[in-house]
């Protein structure tokens, strides 16, 4: 489907930073294809990041970055600019990562790692066996503890990571502030108490 909107239309500065998304959104509510295009290539990346991290499998993963892609393109005109483009979009990339969360749950038990998280330990354990194998121990570790949060813990974790505010975090997951705090402290002591283990 995104084959399609995507096309093989003009290629025109579709590499070049976006300057002024909430100009791109009003393009792609009009139908622009090479809008949609460069706003794809923009998000394309970070709703898989965020998603991997909350599903922890890469093919639901890339399948909830297109879906979330195919519903900006669908239902841009109804972007009512009450918010930034980025957490318009992550916002829909969070209730379609929930949903393919709660629709895959009872296969969990044996996803693989998430694919950014492997490139924090050493590449090669020739460089230094020890740092290596503590890397990895650590990894594993993180891993562990993140896999034991809830997916509205783990998404709110995610989303502090990658430097979303409190007041963005709310209106990407469709909650009150103080909701988005509780939700900070409890994740936070849960993976304390995971890590000490």
């Amino acid at each position: 489907m995104l084959a399609a909107i995507l096309g093989s239309g003009n290629q025109i500065a579709l590499d070049q930073p976006i300057e002024n998304e909430m100009e791109l959104i009003r393009s792609v509510a009009k139908g622009d294809r090479i809008a949609f295009e460069r706003l794809f290539r923009s998000y394309h990346g970070r709703i898989y990041k965020f998603s991997i991290r909350m599903l922890q499998d890469h093919l639901l993963a890339d399948e909830v970055a297109c879906d979330t892609l195919y519903a900006v393109w669908t239902s841009a005109a109804k972007f009512r600019e009450q918010s930034a483009v980025s957490s318009w979009i992550l916002g829909i990339a969070y209730r379609r990562s929930l949903k393919s969360y709660k629709q895959n749950a009872r296969h969990t038990e044996k996803r693989e790692p998430a694919f950014e998280m492997e490139h924090l330990v050493e590449s090669s354990p020739d460089a230094n066996p020890e740092a290596y194998t503590n890397n990895a121990m650590e990894l594993n570790q993180v891993q562990t503890a993140l896999a034991s949060l809830s997916s509205d813990h783990r998404a709110v974790m995610e989303l502090i990571a990658l430097g979303y505010s409190v007041n963005e975090i709310a209106s990407i997951v469709g909650c009150p502030e103080n909701t988005v705090k509780t939700r900070t402290f409890h994740a936070r002591r849960q993976l304390r108490i995971a890590l000490q283990d």
